[in-house]
């Protein structure tokens, strides 16, 4: 039945699926009503808007996150999706938010992380409805527009509304997610150097969010004379051919502007990308220059935070890994933020002494932000009901894994990740040309519908 709606109501679920890809639903300046700023509100109006003309009640949370809902009942099952979205970032082949459809493939910010997933539970719940299939619990999906910040949204939405019986977020991969990594953000300061003769840093920027690998680092040096500027031109040359660094140098007298590109790529998944602040430091680290030791440090970083001294494993969600995410020079100090994704039995506090007793005293250390692991028995019924639904789906076993990535599912008991991506997809989240396939969005809608509808009659 449900398979049948979706291939009538094909057509309808894409050009709907469009409409929400093209609000360019970044975090921006905070309004009254809009706590994450127009877009993101816009979002969620476009989700709550259409979910009301097919007849089922809504909510907007004082614009900070809002829910759909089926059924009648005071206990529900929750399906946890953000609306909010990294920034674009540089080199797309497709306008980010066109939502332009190329070779079954739809190309946006969002796509994949998490505007389409959601969309796809959007119409998992309208098939319900349409179909007269009734749950046991109530069903809510429920939408946040600060996943990719704070996560304000949440705490302030679970403030003020019960929590669910259990659920999923559709934001990871399948076949399902049980066990999460903590995740937390370190900012490692130091102050700049004033008082050095050496080519000295006047502007320092490089990327966007520390669970974000960066993919740009801008530099301003001035070099004292045009004689140096014209010497450090060349050796920056020189060493970026050696190390296979992406860089443009411009000279302006004795100045030089620097901008060194990596490649972008998840933050629990540092390895994924090339890191443009790394690379910067290891061109500027053979050199005389203010603060030589700090951009030895900053060249040296890893990314299971052995030059940090907090490398730790178990046996459940494997290593931590460590993604220096931003940095800038901001009023003499220089401040680095790394995006910490930790196994269990560890926490924040604990990696920040670590991390303060490893590295120099002439940095200061501090906790910017934590998130405890997260992790859900196997023999859970929410666990039991999902690998039975993906494997009816797609007649592969479904064996439960463990991640870096933070979701929605810690937010609330019992859930976990589910979905959307199948075994040996590329993860598109946080990347240029972030897309999703036409007919994996479709299959979603059909295995979210199974799933929602077996849950809210189990739990």
């Amino acid at each position: 039945m449900i398979r049948e709606f979706v291939e009538q109501h094909r057509q309808e679920m894409i050009d709907s699926l469009q409409g929400l890809l093209r609000i360019p639903s970044v975090e921006g300046p905070s309004k009254p009503g809009q706590p994450f700023g127009e877009e993101p509100a816009q979002a969620l109006g476009y989700v709550l808007d259409y979910a009301a003309k097919r007849g089922f009640s809504v909510a907007n949370l004082d614009g900070y996150a809002g829910h759909v809902e089926y059924g009648l009942g005071e206990d529900y099952v929750a399906v946890l999706s953000h609306l909010d979205v990294v920034p674009v970032g540089p080199g797309w082949s497709h306008p980010p938010f066109g939502a332009e459809i190329h070779d079954g493939r739809i190309y946006a910010r969002g796509a994949i992380d998490d505007k389409g997933p959601a969309w796809s539970t959007v119409w998992a719940l309208i098939a319900l409805k349409e179909l007269g299939l009734t749950t046991r619990r109530k069903v809510r999906l429920i939408f946040g527009l600060d996943e990719e910040s704070g996560w304000k949204c949440m705490r302030h939405y679970f403030s003020v509304e019960p929590l669910p019986l259990g659920g999923f977020t559709p934001d990871a991969d399948f076949p399902l997610i049980h066990a999460e990594k903590g995740v937390a953000t370190l900012c490692l300061e130091m102050t700049a150097d004033k008082d050095s003769m050496a080519p000295c840093v006047i502007h320092f920027r490089a990327g966007d969010r520390p669970n974000m690998v960066p993919d740009k680092a801008d530099i301003e040096i001035d070099c004292h004379s045009e004689t140096a500027a014209q010497e450090w031109e060349q050796h920056l040359h020189k060493e970026a051919r050696q190390h296979h660094i992406d860089v443009a140098v411009k000279r302006d007298a004795s100045k030089l502007r620097v901008t060194v590109r990596g490649v972008s790529a998840h933050g629990s998944t540092p390895d994924e990308g090339v890191n443009a602040i790394v690379q910067l430091a290891t061109l500027l680290s053979n050199r005389n220059i203010a603060n030589a030791s700090m951009w030895h440090v900053i060249a040296a970083q890893d990314t299971r935070g052995k030059s940090l001294g907090i490398d730790t494993a178990d046996e459940v969600t494997g290593p931590l890994t460590s993604n220096l995410g931003c940095a800038e020079l901001t009023d003499g100090r220089y401040r680095f933020w790394f995006n910490i994704r930790y196994p269990a039995g560890q926490d924040g506090e604990g990696l920040l002494e670590k991390c303060r007793e490893y590295v120099s005293d002439r940095w200061s250390v501090h906790l910017e932000g934590d998130m405890a692991p997260h992790y859900v028995p196997l023999d859970s019924p929410v666990v039991q009901v999902l690998q039975r639904v993906y494997e009816e789906h797609t007649g592969m076993k479904a064996t439960p894994l463990a991640i870096g990535g933070a979701t929605y599912a810690r937010v609330i008991p019992n859930a976990v990740a589910f979905g959307p991506l199948f075994p040996g997809q590329p993860d598109l989240a946080h990347r240029r040309d972030e897309y999703w396939s036409i007919n994996d969005f479709l299959r979603c809608v059909e295995i979210y519908a199974h799933a929602i509808y077996e849950l809210a009659n189990t739990l």
